[in-house]
C-alpha cells in the first residue's frame, strides 16, 4: 500500500519563484524514505504540503489513497511530525511536555505517556526541565511528543541536525526500532547523507525543486559499484584515452577533471601507465566504493556515460 503519493506537485510563490516543480513521489507502507537535497532544494516545502501546512499551486497529494480535503484531514491525524525546531516547552520536564500534548489530543492515560518516554530512552520520573537537556535528549523527547497520538506515519525534517555522534546514533537506533517493531512508516529529510544511508530503505533526490531520482536501497547498491577514480590535468585528452585506448564504455565524468572508471579490467598501475603513455598527467588515482554521497554528487553535477 502507498502511504504517500504526490502527482505533478508544483508550488510557486508569486509569478516567478518556483519552489517545487512537477514533483511526483511514492512512499510505501513500512518504508523509511530519505528525502535528499541541498538546503533550499524544496524538501521542507514538500513536507509542509504533505502535512497540510502549505497548499500546492497545482498537483495532487494522496495519503493512504485519500485525496479529498476532508479525507486528507482525517489521514493527517495519523501522522506525527517534527518540522523546523522541536515544539517543546523548555520550562517543563519531559512528562509535563507529554501531558501537554496528550491534553491537546484528548489522551489522559499517564502510563501510556510514560511508556512512550521509556521507548525513546528517557526517564519519565526525571524532574529536570527541558532547557537543561542535551540536544540529543531534546530530539528524542520531540519524537516522543510526536508519538503521543499513536501515529502510523512519522515525518521528520532534519531530525539529527546539530547532534553529536552519540545523539545521531541514539536517534537512528530509535527510528529503526519504531519502523521494525511498531511498523511506523517514516519520511525523513536530511543533508547528512552518510547517516541517511544507514537508515533509509528508499530515497527521493530533489534539486532545484525537481525530483531528480527516486530509488530503493537495491537501486542505490547498484549505483554504488566499486570504481577507479582518476584526477587528470587534461580531461579532454584523458577521455580520448579512456575510449580509444582503454575501450571503456562504462565510466562517469565527475567535477574537477575527475573520471570514475567502472570497468575494472585493468588495475591502478595499468590505468596510470595508460594515461602516462598518452602524456596525460595523473594528479590522483585510487580505488573507491560508491555511496549515497557520491551518487548524490553524480546526480547533481556528474555526466553519466554508458555507451
Amino acid at each position: 500500500m502507498n502511504v504517500f503519493e504526490t502527482s505533478h506537485l508544483t508550488k510557486k510563490y508569486g509569478k516567478n519563484k518556483v519552489v517545487l516543480d512537477d514533483v511526483s513521489i511514492t512512499v510505501r507502507e513500512g518504508d523509511i524514505y530519505g528525502l535528499v537535497g541541498r538546503n533550499g532544494a524544496g524538501k521542507t516545502t514538500l513536507i509542509r504540503i504533505l502535512l497540510g501546512l502549505a497548499k500546492p499551486t497545482s498537483g495532487e497529494v494522496r495519503i493512504n489513497g485519500a485525496s479529498s480535503a476532508d479525507a486528507l484531514a482525517y489521514e493527517r491525524k495519523k501522522i506525527g511530525s517534527i518540522v523546523d525546531s522541536p515544539a517543546l516547552s523548555t520550562h517543563l520536564n519531559a512528562l509535563e511536555n507529554m501531558k501537554s500534548m496528550g491534553y491537546s489530543l484528548g489522551i489522559t492515560n499517564e502510563e501510556k505517556l510514560k511508556d512512550i518516554l521509556h521507548k525513546v530512552g528517557l526517564d519519565p520520573g526525571n524532574p529536570a526541565k527541558v532547557k537543561n537537556y542535551s540536544l540529543g535528549m531534546k530530539q528524542r523527547l520531540a519524537i516522543a511528543v510526536a508519538l503521543v497520538g499513536d501515529p502510523s506515519i512519522l515525518i521528520l525534517d532534519e531530525p539529527v541536525n546539530g547532534l553529536d555522534p552519540t545523539g545521531i546514533f541514539e536517534v537512528r537506533e530509535l527510528l529503526q526500532r519504531l519502523n521494525k517493531d511498531d511498523g511506523v512508516t517514516i519520511l525523513i529529510s536530511s543533508h547528512l547523507l552518510a547517516e541517511l544511508q544507514k537508515l533509509a530503505t528508499c530515497y527521493g533526490v530533489i534539486e532545484g525543486g525537481k525530483l531528480v531520482k527516486e530509488m530503493r536501497q537495491s537501486d542505490l547498491e547498484e549505483l554504488c559499484r566499486p570504481y577507479i577514480k582518476v584526477v587528470v590535468d587534461d580531461l579532454k585528452i584523458a577521455l580520448n584515452v579512456v575510449v580509444e585506448n582503454y575501450h571503456a564504455h562504462d565510466f562517469e565524468i565527475l567535477p574537477y577533471n575527475t573520471i570514475a572508471l567502472y570497468d575494472l579490467s585493468k588495475d591502478i598501475p595499468q590505468v596510470a601507465k595508460m594515461f602516462s603513455d598518452a602524456n596525460v598527467t595523473v594528479l590522483n588515482i585510487n580505488s573507491c566504493q560508491g555511496d549515497l554521497e557520491s551518487t548524490f554528487i553524480s546526480l547533481m553535477g556528474g555526466i553519466k556515460n554508458e555507451q
